[in-house]
């Protein structure tokens, strides 16, 4: 008997909450195109879900209403599930990305909904880490059923970072992938140095927080099973009844020894990760 629970019910709570923005509207899948990294979940998820899947080269707007070339045909385009790795409306100059340009027009007539809407990435400022305790209390009056990790606000806290550098990992407010983490413990002096003076020079543009020890899980190295560090992404999905948690997730590895970063852009892997009933 298989005691593990299907995933096949995560792409029906993912169909729901997509519904529930526009149940009598046409929606597609945006997505960069093959070079994009997650090209083939963007793949599956449309055939899974029986929606078209386009890049930015099928669609055009005009009079207010987005389209979308779909079987060779111009088709109107009521919601886009967006999944570019493009996540502003404007660049730092304030001119409309390509992302923007082609769907600024008709969110502002009203005519077109955006899942993963312009504005949602605030949370992928690490900052965010440093208050999410003080928000649970804020906007929900509870507390945290889950501690955070303590996470170091710069603006207060230079000094303290500065003095306890090989105690701390320090990571780039927006950055992505692993790039530019710094873990104390496992720096060397060189590698301290240079990140003492980015964080003097820009200390608003890095978080500090401490080092934990993530779980570890018997992983195959070279034909071999040797405990590596892993941590659990799990998927939920929110509509306006309630929050859903899939059964299941991606449990992300460091396959290096000893190694805390466990992105797949460092080196590391991924495991699928069943519930069992």
């Amino acid at each position: 008997m298989d005691a593990r629970r299907p995933l096949d019910g995560a792409f029906a709570l993912l169909e729901r909450t997509l519904a529930a923005v526009a149940p009598e509207g046409a929606l597609v899948l945006l997505s960069d195109g093959p070079a994009n990294t997650a090209w083939y979940e963007h793949r599956r998820i449309a055939t899974e879900l029986g929606i078209p899947l386009v890049t930015l080269g099928d669609l055009d707007a005009s009079r207010g209403r987005l389209h979308a070339l779909i079987d060779g045909r111009r088709r109107p385009v009521d919601v886009v599930y967006r999944r570019t790795d493009e996540d502003r409306m404007t660049d730092e100059h304030g001119r409309l990305t390509s992302v923007g340009a082609a769907l600024y027009e008709p969110l502002r007539a009203g005519t077109l909904t955006c899942v993963n809407g312009f504005g949602t990435g605030v949370a992928d400022d690490k900052l965010v880490h440093a208050y999410v305790e003080e928000m649970i209390g804020f906007y929900l009056h509870e507390a945290p059923l889950l501690p955070s990790v303590h996470t170091y606000d710069l603006d207060s806290s230079l000094t303290e970072v500065l003095d306890r550098l090989d105690e701390l990992v320090v990571k780039p407010r927006t950055g992505h992938g692993g790039h530019g983490v710094v873990v104390g413990p496992h720096a060397d002096v060189a590698d301290l140095r240079k990140v003492a003076q980015a964080i003097r020079r820009d200390p608003h543009d890095y978080v500090a927080q401490d080092t934990i020890m993530l779980s570890r899980h018997p992983t195959v190295i070279d034909g071999r099973l040797e405990p590596r560090h892993v941590d659990l992404r799990p998927f939920v999905f929110l509509t306006p009844d309630a929050a859903a948690v899939a059964p299941g997730g991606l449990t992300r590895v460091a396959l290096e020894r000893g190694a805390l970063v466990v992105n797949s852009s460092q080196r590391g892997g991924g495991k699928d990760t069943w519930v069992l009933w």
